[in-house]
């Protein structure tokens, strides 16, 4: 089924001579015939009544004719459509999201079902290496690392402030990190999902980043598992400034590193492709940005 071929014998039928139709598309009179030719020998019927005078519709040519415009137009409502689809958030948007991130974010999941009522949404929630997850499913997938597969896109959407911080009684109890290889003498808690597998920390020591060892008391997949652990007592942990922040200002937790040091990292929105990214998938992480933008300045 050739569309463009429906279209120019609705065209012919329409303006009633090769001829004419020839001026109405721009097309040689030669052509449109040795096309609607083909149309006929591939339908196996005659649409068409030619004499040296006229050309006119058999009965098959007719019903083909109602058909071929119904088609045409349900093809341009298709498109339309679609069309629409880009420049309006509608359909599902089927993410992929760490737990933490996913209740962080949740006011803007909110805001856009709210604003988009056309709008679905699938939320994957887990923690884990991103390399423990498959994103052919998803229409974006958020994590803190860039994707280990090539073919996919990484836009870097926010940064992310740490630091190493436990409870005052801990502290008073162990004392603080004076330097990196202090970590041997204490309860480290590790969180596997963002941090390195190869169990190590960085620290800003004399002017140097050191890439620390660690052998971890406690090994998380979640960083707000940690954070409670440091709550409680149990030892050091690589805070994010987003989870940790309130707890600090409260006095329930300090920083566990005598040094000031500035470590961060970023969050990504992975997707597919950069060439026509549905609005569905730029809007929601535009407003990803300015949520972070508004909340962690």
């Amino acid at each position: 089924m050739n569309l463009e071929d429906m279209e120019l014998f609705v065209n012919l039928a329409k303006q009633g001579s090769f001829t004419k139709a020839a001026d109405f598309t721009g097309i040689p009179k030669s052509t449109i015939s040795r096309r609607i030719t083909n149309l006929e020998k591939q339908l196996g019927v005659q649409l068409l009544a030619r004499t040296t005078r006229s050309l006119s519709l058999t009965e098959v040519g007719t019903n083909y004719l109602q058909g071929c415009e119904d088609l045409i137009e349900q093809a341009k409502q298709l498109e339309q459509n679609t069309q629409q689809q880009n420049d309006q958030p509608s359909g599902t948007l089927s993410i992929f999201i760490p737990n933490t991130l996913l209740r962080i974010f949740w006011p803007v999941v909110t805001e856009m079902i709210n604003q988009y009522p056309e709008l679905k949404f699938e939320a994957y929630s887990s923690e884990g290496r991103q390399e423990e997850q498959t994103s052919n499913r998803y229409d974006i997938m958020f994590h803190v690392d860039e994707p280990k597969d090539s073919s996919l896109i990484a836009r870097r959407i926010a940064e992310v402030k740490y630091d190493y911080y436990a409870s005052p009684t801990y502290i008073a109890k162990n004392g603080l990190l004076q330097q990196p290889s202090d970590v041997q003498n204490h309860h480290i808690i590790f969180n596997s999902a963002s941090q390195a597998p190869s169990h190590s920390w960085r620290f800003e020591y004399q002017g140097e980043l050191i890439s620390q060892p660690i052998s971890p008391f406690f090994s998380v997949q979640n960083p707000e598992l940690g954070l409670d652990l440091c709550l409680q007592d149990k030892g050091i942990a690589l805070v994010p400034h987003m989870l940790s922040k309130t707890h600090y200002q409260q006095g329930r937790l300090v920083k566990a590193y005598a040094h000031p040091q500035q470590l961060s990292g970023n969050i990504y929105a992975i997707y597919h492709s950069r060439k026509f990214l549905p609005a569905k998938v730029s809007v929601f992480i535009e407003k990803i940005q300015q949520f972070w933008e508004k909340n962690n300045n």
